[in-house]
């Protein structure tokens, strides 16, 4: 990204006669600023009686932590229990093209991804989910933040982060009309008729004796293990990958993330596969996976897109659900794999029938919580795992939380210490993010009028844009509350702040970017207005025609605050005279 210097003259006559009457929003919330030196261990814990219901106001005082069995010393604690939102009161419409970050109703502190696993799933038990996902969605308590994440051949971001249920139910309906086979798991009709190919052969060289038959019969059976355990360890790479790829993407946003894994079949890793098809190296990579995890806070909620089944050792096969044609793997070890990946991270495994009532209980359960920080007593690392303990002193309560995490290696700490320090916006900005709130703004996004000659030159630093494009004045009215403007002593208030621009395929690919430094100057006569109607700039700004989302972001350096907002250019309305 190219930066330039813009100086900026604040023309607030025509702020206002854009802004019309209507004045920006803004909201002060105080954040709780922790600051340890060295390590800090951020521990998310659900707090839960034997009902199974979440247990809010305890103390800092009612919790125990041992790290390696030995005791620690909370230095930080935050409960998070936010009371219920009432129904948000009607905000003045926006003009036309004109979009806010400032949220109708103060989002909940988790966020939540929702996670449709095509990769491990039939399409079967996909379309009973679409299903469920949208009667909860219809219902969906306001304050929720929630995206929808697709793995199937890769992983794929369907919705961004939002707390529009519209949007939401939208993209599932995109997936229902467009529906994505595991390019991996074999369907039934398939496996039967492997099956009934194999005893075939088989019964033919019984009845004729033909040695030739059995051999055939034989390495038939031998190939086509051999590829089913093939199969089974690619899905498992390809799960692992994608799930630490989440992780590295979630890892930018700040807090506590639920990660609602709608799974028909949990990949497991097969013996049997020679060096050559790459190995099962399963306990390296579920060590990276669950490391990434913790790192990123992130707690996986599982839940069984394939039906019911009785969690009994002793019984061979499922108890069937909705779904007659489910291959989730029955038996006791896939339970334990579920169950592990909930355990270890912090969430909660569901294997019932109610999924909707799953999701709203999984929503739930992630979102009232306590955050404990400590800093271990042995503060040597050398790449080795840790243990954490946690109960509450009286012992009366079940408490789900991240039960270890591993130091850096000294190489790693290394790298850490040379790295040269990053523009912190920048990750804010990919496709999908959550809008930032600490600092507000309204943004109006239309096309210019005129727009550019085909050869004039284009607005914004991508050197590779070509192709048809659509010019658009970016207008943005910061709110003045949240920045921190210096006064001089002849009385102006002074600041610079990043501006960035970002647009995007639907696929997450960059298209588009711009990234300017912008030098406010708001004389004494100009800062009621600037108080009321916000900061006004704006930018030109090209983008390709298509499905394009437009990331737009503002950042403080002098607070370390920051604002984002995405909006899809196909909501933009062309004037029509």
């Amino acid at each position: 990204m190219k930066r330039s210097t813009v100086a900026l003259v604040l023309l607030f006559l025509s702020a206002a006669l854009l802004m019309g009457q209507s004045k920006a929003q803004v909201i002060t919330d105080p954040e709780a600023t922790l600051r340890i030196y060295g390590r800090a261990v951020l521990v998310d814990v659900v707090v839960t009686d034997k009902h199974g219901q979440v247990v809010p106001g305890l103390r800092k005082e009612d919790f125990a932590v041992k790290e390696n069995g030995k005791p620690q010393a909370i230095d930080f604690f935050e409960p998070h229990f936010a009371a219920a939102p009432g129904t948000p009161e009607a905000a003045p419409p926006l003009p036309p093209n004109t979009f806010t970050n400032v949220p109708a109703v103060a989002p909940n502190e988790a966020i939540n991804v929702l996670l449709m696993d095509a990769l491990n799933t039939p399409t079967t038990d996909q379309a009973y989910v679409r299903l469920q996902m949208v009667k909860y969605l219809a219902l969906m308590p306001p304050g929720i933040r929630a995206g929808v994440f697709m793995l199937s051949e890769r992983l794929r971001i369907i919705q961004g982060f939002t707390q529009d249920s519209t949007l939401l139910r939208a993209s599932i309906a995109r997936l229902a009309a467009n529906p994505s086979p595991s390019p991996l798991l074999g369907s039934p009709a398939e496996t039967d008729a492997q099956a009934s190919l194999t005893s075939m052969i088989q019964e033919m060289a019984a009845n004729t004796g033909s040695s030739q038959l059995a051999a055939s019969a034989a390495a038939l059976q031998e190939f086509l293990a051999q590829q089913t355990s093939f199969e089974a360890n690619q899905q498992l790479l390809m799960t692992l990958e994608s799930l630490q790829t989440i992780a590295r993407y979630l890892n930018r946003v700040p807090g506590r993330k639920n990660l609602i894994w709608f799974v028909g079949q949990f990949p497991l890793c097969i013996p049997g596969v020679t060096s050559s098809m790459g190995g099962c190296p399963y306990e390296d990579e579920y060590r990276k996976t669950m490391n990434l995890l913790a790192a990123a806070r992130v707690s996986v909620y599982p839940i069984d897109a394939g039906g019911v089944m009785a969690p009994n050792a002793d019984i061979g096969g499922p108890t069937q659900g909705h779904s007659s044609g489910s291959t989730f793997p029955r038996g006791p070890f896939a339970y334990i794999n579920s169950e592990t990946w909930a355990e270890t991270t912090g969430g909660k495994a569901y294997h019932g029938n109610g999924l909707k009532e799953e999701l709203a209980e999984a929503i739930d359960n992630g979102s009232r919580y306590y955050t404990i920080a400590y800093t271990p007593a042995d503060r040597k690392e050398i790449g080795r795992e840790r243990k954490i303990e946690m109960r509450t002193v009286d012992g009366k309560y079940k408490l789900a939380y991240r039960h270890s995490y591993f130091e850096q290696t000294p190489k790693e700490l290394r790298i850490t210490e040379a790295a040269p320090a990053k523009d912190p916006l920048r990750p804010l900005m990919d496709r999908g993010m959550p809008s930032f709130t600490e600092l507000r703004y309204r943004v109006k996004v239309e096309p210019s009028n005129p727009q550019p000659a085909p050869n004039a030159p284009h607005a914004g630093d991508n050197p590779n844009l070509n192709g048809p494009l659509t010019r658009y004045t970016v207008r943005f009215f910061l709110a003045a509350d949240g920045l921190n403007l210096i006064q001089g002593p002849d009385g102006v208030r002074r600041q610079t702040i990043e501006v960035a621009l970002m647009a995007y395929s639907q696929e997450g690919k960059p298209l588009n970017w711009q990234v300017r430094s912008i030098w406010l100057a708001i004389r004494p006569d100009q800062n009621a207005l600037a108080q009321s109607s916000g900061i006004p700039f704006h930018f030109d700004f090209d983008a390709p025609p298509g499905d394009v989302y437009l990331r737009t972001g503002v950042y403080d350096a002098s607070t370390s605050r920051a604002g984002t907002l995405e909006i899809p250019l196909t909501s933009i309305t062309v004037a029509r005279k």
